[in-house]
């Protein structure tokens, strides 16, 4: 299992550089063809595409980092046992809103099967709509590792009674 966990974070880093890469690379050379008057519709839809990608992929990056932004201020100031308490509470919250996340983005993708993006025919929005269901897929996977670990982390209290 820790084998595919460094896989999947591998994998994910790796196409999210190039997504972001690309997206940049074609915004930059759709504008340049703009201005030279040949003007590439297609590449903002592209560009729709992978960004979206991108966002979802990296934002479970970042979650997995613990690169996320929190505001625990009065939580750091309660004993241990209360932030171990408080910390899954939220993970929890978290849970649920991927869950959320999970049904609607997949129900949204379904919706959007047959709207098709204007620059590039034939090819569904909802591989853009895709994006968050896989993205909070990923996430909540995360989320579970994050609760799994938490639950098994020894408490640091019980160590210094045990001595």
């Amino acid at each position: 299992m820790k084998k595919f966990n460094e896989y999947l974070y591998s994998f994910e880093r790796n196409v999210s550089k190039v997504l972001l890469l690309s997206m940049v690379v074609l915004v930059f050379i759709s504008a340049i063809a703009r201005f030279a008057g040949h003007p590439m519709n297609w590449a903002v839809d592209l560009s729709t595409f992978m960004f979206a990608w991108a966002c979802f992929l990296a934002v479970d990056i970042a979650w997995k980092e613990d690169k996320m932004m929190s505001v625990d201020v009065l939580i750091r100031k309660l004993p241990e046992k209360w932030q171990k308490f408080f910390k899954l509470i939220n993970y929890f919250i978290i849970s649920a809103f991927l869950v959320y996340l999970v049904i609607w983005g997949f129900y949204l993708s379904y919706t959007t099967r047959f709207r098709t993006f204007v620059g590039i025919p034939n090819f569904s929005y909802s591989w853009v709509t895709l994006s968050i269901a896989v993205g909070a897929v990923l996430m909540l996977r995360t989320t579970i590792i994050k609760i799994k670990k938490e639950l098994t982390k020894p408490d640091k209290l019980k160590l210094k009674e045990d001595k």
